[in-house]
């Protein structure tokens, strides 16, 4: 639904789709830093738990560091789909006042605009996330955690530019690109 505002069309879908999943974004940061502020005891309490119901499932072959590492992984991997997604539709809200429609074209479309974007969310949100494990008891912010969290969002960065390539391949379409 569009409503003719003066110059300006609004996309009321867009705005509710945005807001919300604006909010999943940072209902889930902030469960990532409730995680991260738990105790190195609770932290590794939680771990054997996922361990041991892994273990009853019959997956016997995961280790600690395994489901402590996927764990940063999957955290930054959702955070990058959820960004990218309130990126998007937040983009969508006006395309009278869309990246499409500014003139000076940094990046080279608006898909890759949301990815850039949802990269840098992420990666600040994950640094900042490893500085404030200094500051809990028996944890520790690490470089190589940080780079962890990275490839979980670079991972799911990559598979919605590759979805996005072949969805518009399967439709006959090019990528819009401003050059």
């Amino acid at each position: 639904m569009r409503l003719k505002d003066t110059d300006r069309d609004i996309s009321y879908i867009a705005i509710a789709l945005a807001a919300i999943f604006w909010i999943l974004s940072i209902a889930w940061m902030i469960t990532i830093f409730v995680y991260s502020s738990e105790s190195g005891i609770e932290s590794t309490t939680r771990s054997f738990s996922i361990l041991q119901f892994l273990k009853n499932l019959g997956i016997d072959f995961i280790n600690e560091t395994v489901v402590r590492k996927g764990a940063h992984v999957g955290e930054f991997a959702l955070l990058a789909f959820l960004s990218f997604m309130a990126i998007r539709y937040t983009n969508m809200v006006s395309p009278s006042t869309s990246y499409s429609q500014t003139p000076v074209k940094i990046i080279k479309s608006d898909n890759e605009m949301y990815i850039v974007i949802s990269f840098w969310i992420c990666a600040v949100y994950a640094a900042i996330d490893e500085y404030h494990q200094l500051f809990v008891t028996g944890r520790n912010g690490s470089i190589y955690d940080f780079l962890i969290d990275m490839c979980g969002s670079i991972i799911v960065l990559l598979i919605i530019r590759v979805c996005f390539s072949i969805n518009l391949r399967r439709h006959g379409l090019s990528e819009l690109r401003y050059d």
